[in-house]
């Protein structure tokens, strides 16, 4: 998404309808109908919102009362070209749709760490058009408990979309919440690593739920995570995103809790590069613990200083391991650490990838501590490149690995097998 472009002039009346003339006119009253007698627009200046850059509670209330008004009558809560400062959070309802007139247009600081947050149980929210700034406000109080710019508790079918977020720490949490969509929106300069918050410097944080979809996001400069799924939250989508200078992880997926596995989320058609950044220590996909029959499939992986694909499970005896994913059609290449690492993980099948000049090994099975690597499978990959071997399998306990269908050249060698139960036939 381009961030200098503004909500088009067609886009906007299109949305607004009938309405949109008057709109752009700058003239509308409180509540004025769009499309005939189907849509209310609830104009948040009409409401007593300035949207000058001014400090007090001004456009906080005056978004909030729009806000309780698009709850009673239906409609869309449009707030216009302008800098709103908000000390307090906007507490949104079911039913209604926040609409800026683009990023470049309206831009919302959050003074006191929120600007949107809801009580459960809040459903079929849209939020679009707007752009979200970092910032402070004298007499703005951060608040405890919420201290992300969107905060959404046991929400369900919540869209965000055509969104920044510029300078903040955390922008999105999603707390138990069902059928999410965050798409299109920009997160850049997302900052902050604080123990206990693994939601701050992660552009977008869920903690349990089930089915979102992230589509087609662009994340840059992130100092944790861009999309984080925590506490068994299963189900999701992450698509078609690009990832671009990551200090820590581009996805990360785990669950610490054995009788909540992080469940058949999806990662597939994904861009992720630190442009050969001098920043060490990158994993652009990581799986670990307790998370089970995932797909990771089709993602371009480049530039790291790291690996690309890690499975993780623990080093103690039957404790929580990884187990059952599919890892297909992957592309890693200028990646000083491996393509892909299996450690403690079990029945992975990695297939039809492409590893390309590699600092270490393309796929590299091992075991750590207790436990160890288990029926894996890899077939029908093709290795260039890779400087300690295609295929590494470490550690007796990496056991009843199968290799089969698998190619290449310039390797330091095909393969480098020190597990037990190997089969594999020719390289």
């Amino acid at each position: 998404m381009n961030s200098s472009r503004p909500l088009s002039r067609r886009k906007l009346l299109a949305a607004l309808g009938a309405a949109g003339a008057v709109m752009a006119a700058g003239s509308l009253p409180s509540a004025v109908k769009a499309r005939g007698a189907e849509t209310l627009i609830h104009n948040v200046k009409e409401y007593g919102a300035l949207g000058q850059g001014s400090y007090g509670d001004t456009d906080s209330t005056g978004i909030q009362s729009a806000v309780h008004a698009a709850a009673q009558t239906g409609g869309i809560v449009y707030i216009p070209v302008g800098r709103y400062i908000l000390t307090k959070p906007v507490q949104l309802k079911s039913g209604i749709r926040i609409m800026g007139a683009g990023i470049s247009q309206t831009t919302l600081t959050a003074a006191a760490g929120c600007a949107f947050t809801s009580l459960p149980p809040a459903s079929d929210i849209e939020i679009g058009s707007l752009s979200f700034h970092g910032g402070s406000a004298p007499g703005a109080v951060a608040s405890p408990v919420e201290d992300s710019i969107i905060s959404l508790l046991q929400a369900s079918h919540v869209s965000i979309t055509d969104c920044r977020f510029f300078t903040l720490s955390s922008p999105i949490l999603l707390r138990n919440c069902h059928a999410c969509r965050v798409d299109h929106c920009d997160f850049e300069l997302i900052l902050g690593n604080i123990p206990g918050k693994p939601h701050y410097g992660t552009g977008i944080y869920c903690s349990g739920g089930e089915g979102h979809t992230f589509f087609r996001n662009t994340f840059k400069s992130v100092t944790n995570t861009a999309v984080y799924l925590d506490g068994g939250c299963s189900r999701s989508v992450i698509q078609s995103n690009d990832v671009t200078y990551i200090d820590q992880y581009a996805f990360l997926v785990q669950s610490d809790q054995a009788a909540e596995p992080a469940a058949r989320n999806d990662i597939i058609n994904n861009r992720i590069t630190n442009l050969d950044a001098a920043k060490s220590g990158i994993t652009a996909i990581l799986l670990k613990r307790n998370v089970s029959g995932c797909a990771v499939s089709h993602n371009e992986i480049t530039g790291l200083d790291g690996d690309g694909i890690r499975l993780e499970g623990d080093q103690e005896s039957g404790k929580l391991q990884p187990a059952d994913h599919t890892l297909q059609g992957n592309v890693l290449k200028g990646i000083k650490g491996n393509g892909v690492v299996i450690s403690n993980a079990v029945r992975t099948s990695v297939h039809g990838g492409t590893f390309r000049n590699l600092g270490a090994s393309g796929i590299h099975i091992e075991s750590r501590g207790e436990t160890g690597s288990r029926e894996t499978a890899a077939g029908g990959n093709l290795f260039s490149g890779c400087k300690t071997a295609g295929i590494r399998i470490s550690g007796k306990k990496s056991t009843g690995s199968l290799l089969f269908g698998n190619g290449g050249t310039g390797n330091g060698q095909n393969v480098l097998d020190e597990g037990t139960g190997t089969v594999k036939d020719s390289f």
